[in-house]
């Protein structure tokens, strides 16, 4: 069914959950990945001409592709380790969403995959996330992917819990020894 898919990579860790989905949907119906990374924009207001050793447009630009370049190649070894053949890219516009949507239709992806936080709307509004944006304007399906936590697969209160055991189960292992060693 999906040929294609292009995941958009950022720094927020639900980034990792649309990886994970991307990955999984392309190795089971044997699709291309294409990861995606938006750069910043450099933003100059009159308050940073007080501010010295700001850097200038350039090397805030040659910064964000160094770090796009750091994250898509992890997310390329993640893919590589599943077997999926993946592509990365990196793009910018005016606005994030349609600059997705744009990759998406030049590289003909059947699949759009992004992560999200699950906040209420004024929420993503402030914190600049793309989603809404992104499946108003999108021509091609868009995946939304909620954070899976640090378990991979587990939702935050399932990883949450698995730690919560695992700290238990190592102090009752803890006062076994101690015992242990007061009977010897």
């Amino acid at each position: 069914m999906y040929k294609k898919l292009l995941v958009v990579v950022d720094d927020r860790v639900v980034t990792q959950s649309a990886i994970w989905q991307g990955i999984e949907l392309a190795r089971l119906h044997r699709a291309d990945i294409f990861f995606f990374y938006v750069l910043p924009k450099y933003v100059f207001s009159n308050s940073d001409l007080l501010l010295e050793g700001e850097s200038s447009p350039e090397e805030f630009e040659r910064k964000a592709r160094e770090h796009a370049s750091r994250m898509l190649a992890a997310a390329s070894a993640l893919a590589e380790g599943a077997d999926v053949f993946s592509h990365a890219a990196v793009g910018i516009g005016a606005d994030d969403a349609q600059c997705v949507a744009e990759a998406a239709i030049h590289r003909h992806c059947d699949l759009i995959v992004v992560g999200t936080e699950g906040r209420n709307a004024v929420m993503r509004l402030l914190t600049g996330s793309i989603v809404s944006g992104l499946i108003s304007i999108a021509d091609v399906p868009v995946l939304v992917c909620r954070d899976a936590g640090a378990a991979r697969g587990f939702g935050r209160r399932a990883s949450v819990a698995i730690r919560a055991k695992s700290r238990r189960d190592e102090k009752r292992l803890r006062r076994e020894r101690r015992a242990e060693e007061e009977n010897d």
